[in-house]
């Protein structure tokens, strides 16, 4: 039994008043009724009180902001990790602890991090993928969970890069074999301890410019006396076919800072680990350059042989105000804009289960990963218990800008978030990224600097409200389904941008994968006499002006997917559907091989559909004419003798300007195609290897071009791999932040079923008069509502 401490107060609280006899001992009559009196008094005082209080409880629910309690998702407990879920804290740091135990990594601190023998990444090695399926398919053994491991080897006599292998995890003896030796180490991927290193140069070379900076911008760089604006240097990689290069620029300090950029330009050489051997060099000011070393520039402002562009005085205090992410106050607040918005609950729970990373919902079965570089993944995505995709993944994001200017697209800048490791998550602003009412979970990954694992809340789970009908029709009954699917959201934060990747699953067997971008811009310096830009000044051939000095150049957010599709079984093919138009005759011979006549035919010309298989691996581009992109399984059929299969449509209607032979797209093939086919092969795992790309565009370790290599396809496993294009033309709406739009695509079913599959969940019914037949969910209908008359045509 427990022992508490109590007080006198809590004594008395706890004191029974019906555990003594109360006696008293009337003298007279008038002392009662005074008695009698106070009682009743005291009643309506307290009832007052309690009307009120409930009253005013009542008002507060309305206005005030209380967290509403959800029912607890179902989860259910896995003895061991599931085939892809991604690798546990544990296993990282099990990971981490067998490197140094076998000398692959360095834990001597005396040893700066940079100089170190490191680990940089690590992700779940995904098994090959006949191992996985005798696994899930056939009963076959549980495919080893290995982790696949990029680590900088700084501390060897000629340092390089590797990946290795490491495993089995979760036993007491693992080993390592090597994927991949990086030798050029000049082309090894970023890593935050030598983007520590690179800033620490640059701001000992450029504050050499500070008298400079000062008088032109009213700020300087390094340190200085309080209250002074120290400007930040922002460092991208440059592509050389030599040595290991990046540009440097200044920007304005704030939360927008990638929106203000002074005219000022370098680039900083860095190969190699020696730092005394590296520069900074080619500095440009004011489109005046390029200038050997900041001596040679400052020389030719002392000089006076250098035109100089000059800030207004305390122009960095005065566009500080609008350089945040909080409401403007000079604008008037929307009426009822303090008023909570709908939103949208689960009345009685998830409808959903987990069990480790595996997700079930009305039918769906699959399992969400992460890996660290390339971002997320969902596996094993089976309809009513089969597999229509064995793999959905983000493989690359990758942005292209184009301008003139310092900044964005001065000089060629084009950018992987693969460099900055997509699983590096930041934690999910639930109520924001997600429903209040979504679940959570943890993604465990890597930090670089502490060389250990830790948690972020990276994903969130939950079913969404469409908020219009799956399907309906009204007749005789009045008859309806809603249309709900569920949401799997990974959120990301990547520099100046922040994405949305949603893998949404419908009642009708419907996947929608989309990516939506938001955030602030990465811009451009704008100034007013612009020789490159013609009269009309607002707008130049590369954005608009979208503040003081920056122009929102144009630039595209380039998403690429990997989307192994099983439709049923391994072997499918991919088809083209083309709707044409032509004479019926044409319509008749293309399926026929014969000219007929067919008399009763009213006119001439008709559409009619034409069927291309694609019978060896390649790259496709958005025709001008409609065209269906399907995915069929040549050896199963539905009831009605149809193939069984999936269509893909696309939310994009427009192919690459840019020609083949640019180096962006050499370097990043996807933005060729719009979709690509390839035959599966275990070894082509992610659509290019920019981690290591960047820097040698013109030399690409692997992409896509590189699996586009006429194999056959007919009736094989295949791949499609899913180019999303999101070109964005910078206006004054996006600034200071941008509001995304989602771009994905969708996949459906095609003859998959032999009729819609949704008719095996509840529906409403409503008989004309009013009369509910059916009412699935208990939603309140006005039970005096009744079929509109309309004077029409009845074509039934």
């Amino acid at each position: 039994m427990d022992t508490k401490m109590v007080s006198k107060s809590d004594f008395k609280r706890g004191y029974r008043e019906d555990s003594i006899e109360l006696k008293f001992e009337e003298k007279s009559c008038s002392p009662t009724v005074w008695r009698y009196a106070v009682v009743i008094v005291i009643c309506v005082a307290a009832g007052v009180g309690i009307g009120y209080y409930v009253a005013r409880a009542l008002q507060t629910d309305r206005t005030e902001h209380s967290p509403y309690k959800h029912p607890q998702v179902l989860h259910g407990n896995l003895s061991q990790p599931s085939l892809f879920s991604p690798l546990s804290e544990d296993e990282i740091n099990s990971v981490v602890d067998y490197c140094r135990r076998t000398n692959i990594t360095s834990s001597d601190r005396s040893v700066p991090l940079f100089n170190r023998n490191k680990i940089v990444s690590l992700s779940l090695l995904l098994p090959s993928k006949d191992a996985a399926l005798s696994y899930l398919d056939s009963g076959g053994p549980f495919p080893a969970r290995f982790a696949r491991v990029y680590v900088d080897r700084a501390q060897e006599n000629s340092p390089y890069f590797a990946e290795y292998q490491i495993g089995p995890l979760r036993k007491t003896r693992m080993t390592h074999k090597v994927l991949r030796v990086i030798a050029d180490y000049d082309r090894r991927p970023r890593t935050s301890s030598e983007a520590f290193q690179i800033e620490a140069l640059a701001e000992k070379e450029l504050e050499k410019l500070n008298d400079l900076l000062q008088e032109c911008f009213g700020g300087i760089v390094g340190k200085g006396r309080r209250g002074i604006t120290r400007f930040r240097i922002s460092v991208s990689a440059l592509s050389s076919e030599h040595g290991r290069l990046s540009s440097l620029f200044l920007l304005i300090p704030g939360k927008l800072s990638s929106s203000d950029i002074l005219p000022v330009f370098a680039t900083i050489s860095h190969g190699g680990l020696d730092k005394s051997k590296w520069k900074v060099f080619d500095i440009y000011f004011f489109r005046q350059g390029p200038f050997a070393n900041a001596e040679k520039l400052i020389a030719a402002y002392k000089s006076g042989t250098l035109e100089l562009f000059k800030f207004p005085k305390g122009y960095v205090d005065q566009i500080r105000p609008s350089r945040n992410y909080e409401r403007h106050t000079n604008q008037p607040l929307r009426k009822h804009a303090s008023k909570r918005p709908p939103k949208t609950v689960e009345p009685e729970g998830p409808r959903y289960t987990l069990t480790g990373n595996l997700v079930d919902w009305m039918g769906w079965s699959l399992e969400l990963s992460v890996n660290n570089y390339h971002g997320p993944a969902i596996f094993n995505i089976r309809y009513k218990g089969e597999r229509i995709i064995y793999e959905n993944s983000l493989s690359d994001l990758t942005l292209l800008y184009s301008s003139l200017n310092t900044g964005a697209g001065m000089p060629l800048t084009i950018l992987s978030d693969e460099i900055f490791r997509m699983a590096a998550f930041a934690n999910v602003i639930q109520g924001l990224d997600c429903p209040e009412y979504a679940t959570i979970l943890n993604i465990a990954t890597f930090s670089e600097r502490q060389q250990a694992a830790f948690s972020r809340q990276g994903v969130c789970i939950f079913e969404a409200d469409v908020q219009r009908p799956l399907w309906r029709h009204s007749g005789k009954v009045r008859s309806g389904m809603n249309n709900n699917y569920l949401n799997i959201r990974f959120p990301f934060s990547l520099g100046n941008y922040d994405y949305v990747f949603d893998f949404q699953f419908y009642l009708d067997g419907k996947i929608g994968t989309y990516a939506t971008a938001s955030g602030c811009l990465y811009t451009a310096f704008w100034f007013n006499d612009d020789e490159t830009v013609g009269p009309e000044k607002s707008r130049t051939q590369f954005g608009f002006r979208v503040a003081e000095h920056s122009v929102g150049s144009i630039h595209d957010h380039l998403f690429a997917f990997k989307v192994d599709v099983d439709v049923v079984s391994r072997n499918n093919t991919f088809e083209k559907i083309h709707w044409r138009g032509g004479e019926v005759s044409e319509a008749i011979k293309s399926q026929t091989n014969r000219t007929l006549n067919i008399s009763g035919i009213q006119f001439k010309n008709i559409r009619y559909l034409g069927y291309e298989k694609l019978k060896k691996e390649n790259g496709i581009k958005i025709d001008s004419k409609p065209i269906l992109w399907t995915v069929i399984n040549e050896k199963l059929r539905n009831k009605w003798g149809n193939f069984r299969g999936i269509k893909i449509e696309h939310t994009q209607e427009y192919q690459e300007v840019l020609p083949n032979d640019h180096p962006a797209l050499s370097a990043v093939p996807q933005m060729k195609y719009n979709i690509a086919v390839t035959k599966h092969r275990d070894n082509e795992e992610f659509v290019d290897s920019f981690q290591y790309d960047d820097r040698r565009l013109h030399d690409p370790i692997h992409n896509l071009d590189h699996f586009l290599n006429d194999e056959g396809i007919e009736n094989e496993d295949i791949v499609t791999w899913m180019s999303v294009h999101f070109l964005h033309l910078p206006s004054n709406e996006d600034f200071p932040m941008t509001t995304g739009a989602p771009k994905g695509f969708l996949i459906k079913p095609l003859n998959f079923f032999d009729e819609t599959p949704t008719f095996d969940m509840p529906q409403f019914d409503v008989y004309s008069n009013g009369t509910i037949l059916n009412n699935p969910y208990s939603v309140n209908l006005n039970p005096y509502s009744s079929a509109e008359e309309i004077d029409r045509p009845d074509y039934v």
